[in-house]
């Protein structure tokens, strides 16, 4: 079963448990905003592998994605309070889904931008999984990298 087909069983499912009277799945979706699960842009790059006119969006030097996830915890913020009275969560989850718009896979990577900088993000074809160990010194050696750059930077700003 591909991961389109699954995505739309699970949220069948939420709009099946969406009938009690608190929408879970806003709630949800907020979670997912604000903690950014790792999970989540897996999924989305596994859900866009066979689209063929999807572009990788390229993020700006500097992105900070505390912007972008903000602006999307208003829209989400107004959107469980529509979905008080109507619910537009689950349909807007399900077009995601099935269309695969351009803009939410763009909208995954700025709110991801500095998590998958540590390392892309690949369809289920990854040859190599990490230890745990392995992991942490790469995050630890990316880090420092990233330090230094800003040293190195900071000094070329202060010699001009």
């Amino acid at each position: 079963m591909n991961t389109q087909t699954k995505c739309t069983l699970v949220i069948v499912g939420l709009f099946i448990v969406e009938i009690l009277p608190v929408p879970l799945t806003s709630l949800y979706s907020l979670f997912a905003i604000r903690r950014r699960p790792n999970w989540l842009p897996k999924t989305v790059a596994n859900l866009y592998a066979n689209k063929a006119e999807v572009v990788d969006y390229a993020l700006p030097v500097g992105h900070d994605f505390t912007q972008t996830q903000k602006k999307y915890t208003f829209i989400l913020v107004a959107m469980f309070m529509v979905d008080l009275l109507i619910p537009v969560v689950i349909p807007a989850a399900l077009y995601i889904v099935r269309v695969r718009p351009q803009g939410f896979k763009t909208l995954i990577t700025k709110l991801y931008g500095d998590k998958l900088a540590f390392a892309a993000v690949k369809p289920e074809t990854q040859d190599r999984v990490l230890k745990p160990n392995e992991q942490a010194d790469l995050q630890l050696k990316l880090a420092q990298l990233e330090f230094d750059n800003k040293v190195f930077a900071k000094s070329l700003v202060n010699k001009g």
